[in-house]
């Protein structure tokens, strides 16, 4: 910080002398009378803030406040005289002159050091609040399939088709729709695996009610008695 502050020091101070030449040569009594205002408040602001005021002696005190007097004398000054040459930008220049400070950046490091870093639950959360934040995010959040019923889980098997029909513009919400009716198929051949072989031959419609042979009441088709229907022929 020493090394900084030099380098600080080494641009702000030809800066003020800079900006307090320009002022003292538009108007010189006005800026001498301000110098010494703003001086003395400099020096009073010393004896106030600096926290090792008290605790110098006679000779550091003396210097303290001259110090603050200097500085803040300076500091009006220069701000007066850039003022004139650069208008309102003059704020902007000031803005980056105390927010470069020693103190400012110290106080800067000092409070990012003291800040908690976020848990990986915390950036998890605040990842997601941005993701459901967007038009193009499909989140497909599986429900509780062994709760539904029979009826249910078809329908919505039937549901996902159109809505899988929907979606065909946007790639990640049809990815999302092809999932969700993957999941239905897996659901369907868990609580009835033959039932669900035997829809599977029966070449079903993308969108075709499976609850008859989920449930067994489908009407199996007559099987073909191929020695019956080739006797005779030769």
């Amino acid at each position: 910080m020493g090394t900084y502050r030099i380098l600080w020091l080494s641009i702000c101070v030809p800066l003020g002398v800079i900006g307090t030449l320009v002022a003292l040569a538009d108007s010189p009594g006005a800026v001498l009378l301000v110098f010494v205002a703003f001086g003395a408040v400099g020096s009073l602001l010393s004896m106030l803030l600096v926290g090792v005021f008290w605790e110098r002696g006679t000779g550091g005190r003396a210097r303290l406040m001259a110090g603050g007097a200097l500085l803040a004398g300076t500091g009006i000054s220069a701000l007066i005289g850039y003022a004139s040459l650069l208008g309102g930008g003059v704020l902007l220049l000031a803005a980056v002159v105390l927010a470069s400070s020693p103190h400012a950046v110290r106080f800067s490091a000092r409070w990012l050091r003291s800040a908690r870093t976020p848990s990986t639950a915390q950036l998890d959360a605040v990842a997601r609040a941005f993701a459901y934040a967007s038009p193009e995010f499909a989140q497909f959040r599986a429900p509780e399939l062994r709760d539904l019923t029979d009826e249910q889980l078809c329908k919505r098997w039937r549901i996902s088709y159109r809505a899988a029909q929907r979606q065909q513009s946007l790639a990640v919400k049809l990815i999302a729709a092809v999932a969700e009716r993957q999941m239905y198929l897996d659901e369907l051949e868990r609580r009835n695996s033959s039932g669900f072989a035997t829809w599977l031959a029966a070449g079903p419609e993308a969108a075709e009610d499976p609850l008859t042979y989920l449930n067994g009441h489908a009407v199996e088709a007559p099987a073909l008695d191929w020695d019956e229907l080739t006797r005779g022929q030769g």
